[in-house]
């Protein structure tokens, strides 16, 4: 089980790289070109949070997460399989329709997961800094799950007509 600070920010880390490359796979699926842009949009968002963890992973310092039995609870049942399936074999599996409404579908659920996963890496911060970031990127996975909502409502509307 994943109990250090180093691994809990590899996982960070390891989110945020998926999430950039689930995007930056989507966007080669989409006809619409405002949604081609708002993915390109959330693929860099992924990327700056990816760098912001890089920076966190660097300073090495303690931030209290070692001793919080939630957060090692959530990491051992949410996080030890890849939030992201390959969206190929997704997209290969299934209709062109419903494949992309499950690509967004698994995307609304790992930014949900991510932004709870900041939220809990947030409670158990001892560092007041870390722990104020750790807000806003709670809030902004929170943000890229109604985003990715409305691109999903978006991309199905115009299969459908």
């Amino acid at each position: 089980m994943i109990a250090t600070n180093s691994e809990i920010l590899e996982l960070a880390i390891k989110i945020e790289r998926e999430g950039k490359l689930f995007y930056t796979e989507l966007q080669q699926h989409v006809d619409d070109p405002k949604v081609q842009e708002f993915l390109k949009l959330m693929e860099k968002e992924e990327a700056t949070h990816e760098i912001h963890f890089k920076k966190m992973l660097e300073t090495k310092e303690d931030l209290g997460w070692e001793q919080d039995e939630n957060l090692k609870c959530l990491v051992k049942e949410k996080f030890q399989t890849d939030i992201f399936p390959p969206l190929e074999e997704t997209l290969k599996e299934l209709p062109r329709f419903e494949g992309l409404e499950k690509a967004f579908n698994f995307a609304i659920e790992a930014e949900k997961i991510a932004a709870e996963f900041y939220r809990m890496l947030g409670d158990a911060c001892t560092d007041f800094e870390i722990k104020t970031h750790l807000a806003l990127l709670e809030k902004a996975e929170r943000e890229h799950c109604n985003v990715v909502e409305t691109l999903k409502a978006r991309v199905l509307d115009g299969l459908s007509h």
